[in-house]
């Protein structure tokens, strides 16, 4: 799969100053990372697609257990990733900073999600 390369929300250029394609393992986890930015019902073209944060993860109390498996859901969706392997979701109620990791097997080889 090859897709458009971006960092900080902005297109990256090559030294010819074209969009600069990515393939492979960069191009899954680009995809994926776009994909968890997407919240739901924000697409106007396809109202259904993203992350339900609103509707499932930021809701009172938050359950970490249940967000991660919401986010794991989404990432799966993935046609390159063949499975999760170790998750990680925690949430620090004083500074409300949560964090959640996984280790993805794809097509590719194994690569590690963060957010």
């Amino acid at each position: 799969m090859r897709t458009l390369y971006f960092k900080d929300n902005e297109p990256v250029l090559d030294p010819m100053g074209n969009i600069k394609i990515i393939e492979g393992i960069e191009s899954l986890s680009e995809n994926i990372d776009q994909r968890l930015q997407l919240f739901k019902g924000k697409y106007f073209l396809d109202t259904t697609a993203g992350v339900p944060y609103f509707e499932e993860i930021i809701k009172k109390p938050i359950d970490p257990g249940l967000a991660a498996s919401v986010l794991n859901a989404e990432i799966l969706k993935e046609p390159e990733v063949n499975s999760l392997g170790e998750v990680s979701a925690t949430l620090d109620r004083d500074t409300r900073e949560f964090k959640y990791s996984v280790k993805i097997r794809s097509i590719f080889g194994q690569l590690e999600v963060s957010i």
